[in-house]
């Protein structure tokens, strides 16, 4: 089927196609995009617009960074290794699917690709390399009311949600800098605790990026005891799909019940605005952090990732020590920052956190 490619794209029309997308997440928006193109230097966006004889119009999201002045140019779909692929307003065949992929493969060398595990996937080459990975889901529409839900946890969730409702903490959408910020102290320690097992380190720009589009596609939800921040998930909403990004708590709280009290009751809220899926987010390699999430009684999805690497980009030395920069980098960054925003001495000092019930693992 004969297309054109657009490497210039109207923002305002990708939204709109994402909007009318029944698979589009929020990784699939012009506001994710963005918050990696603002925060680091050497990203930039790239999303493509394939247009159709027979009418049809997908955007498919990339993010294009470069490295070693400018010798590797490497594109991934979207940022963080977050669900990326194509959206389309319209249903899009096989044969739609089949030429997208042909191009990127053809014009875009260094590929890495999240497979969207809400899309239709027509059957690939199996020579695209990819390596198997899976998401942890709850579909929310299969219960009718709260005591399904709770009753679809393990009884391990329900006695923790149970020791979080006696403990009296209380769960918030937060809007103000100043508590992202302490909630940022409590995942920097949280880092501290991780070391080489922190599989990313988000600098503190990056959440002034995302606190800047926050609204009710983004929302940080925390939880006090008392007055104090406890801890808190940063989770991400776009039409029927609401995901658990980022979570952080405070380790002096491992026991009290505080993760499952707030996950519960955010799913809670997703299904009250009419959300068809929570979704846990793939976990990152971490063993601990995926068993957490089910937990709940999720059902996994397969999310693979496709990766192609050519020339010095497919080098395993070059791979290790690129990976061992970007860790230095963004470790730097991220103590640098935090101890800028920690100058008043008023101010509550980081503390630990982790995901309630595992062995200390990032929750992304």
């Amino acid at each position: 089927m004969r297309h054109q490619v657009r490497a210039q794209v109207d923002l305002r029309e990708w939204q709109e196609v994402a909007d009318r997308c029944d698979y589009a997440t929020f990784f699939h928006t012009p506001a994710w995009a963005g918050i990696f193109a603002r925060s680091f230097p050497g990203i930039r966006v790239a999303t493509l617009r394939f247009g159709f004889e027979d009418g049809t119009v997908a955007f498919f999201p990339l993010l294009e960074q470069t490295r070693f002045l400018g010798a590797i140019r490497i594109f991934e779909s979207t940022g963080a290794g977050c669900y990326g692929g194509w959206v389309s307003a319209g249903a899009l065949g096989p044969e739609h699917v089949r030429e997208m992929v042909a191009w990127l493969l053809q014009h875009r060398g260094n590929l890495v690709w999240r497979l969207n595990p809400f899309a239709p996937m027509p059957e690939l080459d199996e020579q695209v390399p990819r390596r198997n990975d899976s998401t942890e889901v709850l579909s929310l529409q299969e219960f009718a009311d709260e005591n399904a839900l709770l009753y679809n946890y393990r009884h391990s969730v329900r006695k923790q949600i149970r020791k979080g409702e006696r403990a009296g903490f209380r769960l918030a959408e937060s809007s103000a800098w100043e508590e992202w910020e302490e909630y940022y102290r409590i995942y920097q320690t949280l880092l501290e605790k991780w070391g080489k097992a922190a599989t990313s380190v988000y600098p503190l720009e990056f959440f002034r990026q995302v606190h800047a589009v926050r609204g009710p596609k983004v929302k940080l939800w925390l939880t006090r005891d008392g007055e104090r921040i406890v801890g808190g998930n940063l989770n991400f909403y776009q039409g029927p799909h609401c995901v658990e990004w980022h979570a952080a708590y405070d380790l002096d709280y491992l026991h009290s019940g505080v993760r499952d009290f707030a996950v519960h009751q955010i799913i809670l809220d997703a299904r009250a605005r009419g959300c068809r899926i929570y979704d846990f987010n793939p976990s990152g390699g971490h063993d601990g952090t995926r068993r957490f999430k089910q937990t709940f009684g999720t059902h996994s999805l397969p999310t693979d990732v496709i990766e192609r690497r050519r020339g010095l980009y497919g080098s395993p030395q070059l791979r290790d020590a690129a990976r061992a920069l970007r860790r230095l980098r963004s470790g730097a960054e991220a103590a640098s920052e935090t101890t800028a925003t920690a100058a008043d001495a008023n101010k509550p000092q980081a503390e630990p956190a982790q995901t309630e019930g595992t062995a200390p693992e990032p929750a992304d």
